[in-house]
């Protein structure tokens, strides 16, 4: 491998006798799940959901409390409907937003180091904010009709860390439109030191 050691030696790049890079087998989220850093949390049966940006929220919320000291990297969201979307067609996203002093911890967030530490987040299914979330970004609609009619696969979004919470944010299931009953969302994120 290539980097430094813990004490600041520097390593040479690995590579076969063809010249390919040599790399640590595991997958990329490994090293953070050894090292008790990788969270998940989804929700545990079917959630209604409100409508667009609304600050009375129902859905899956992944709330940074203000004194945590970590940010959240978010690496993936998940939603998809349980059921069949019964009377709304929705667009599906992430939206962000801060005033989470009403966020408390409904859904367990797990360690995905089995016995690792806990997370610093709050999950929430029903929160309200005092301040209106923004839409940050979108990545497909559910129609109504029946989980056979091509509906039930859902949407997974790998993000890569491309979005950070930061103590006193959320980032939130978007769902522009209200179902009662229909939906599963998950989150997967790293809790790095702020």
């Amino acid at each position: 491998m290539y980097g430094k050691t813990e004490a600041g030696v520097g390593l040479p790049v690995l590579v076969d006798s063809s010249g390919k890079l040599i790399t640590a087998k595991g997958g990329e989220y490994r090293e953070a799940a050894l090292a008790g850093r990788l969270f998940s949390a989804a929700n545990q049966a079917v959630v209604s959901s409100t409508a667009g940006l609304a600050a009375t929220y129902t859905g899956l919320a992944l709330c940074n409390p203000a004194g945590s000291g970590k940010n959240l990297i978010l690496l993936e969201a998940g939603c998809t409907n349980g059921i069949a979307v019964p009377t709304n067609a929705a667009v599906f996203g992430l939206m962000v937003g801060a005033g989470i002093g009403a966020a408390t911890s409904v859904i367990a967030a797990r360690n995905r180091l089995t016995g690792g530490v806990a997370s610093s987040a709050y999950v929430d299914d029903a929160v309200v904010f005092t301040e209106a979330p923004v839409l940050y970004q979108v990545f497909g609609t559910f129609h109504t009709g029946a989980v056979t009619t091509g509906n039930g696969s859902g949407f997974y979004a790998k993000l890569d860390g491309s979005l950070v919470v930061t103590p006193g944010y959320h980032v939130s299931i978007y769902l522009s439109a209200a179902n009662a009953a229909t939906w599963f969302c998950s989150f997967l994120w790293e809790e790095v030191d702020a």
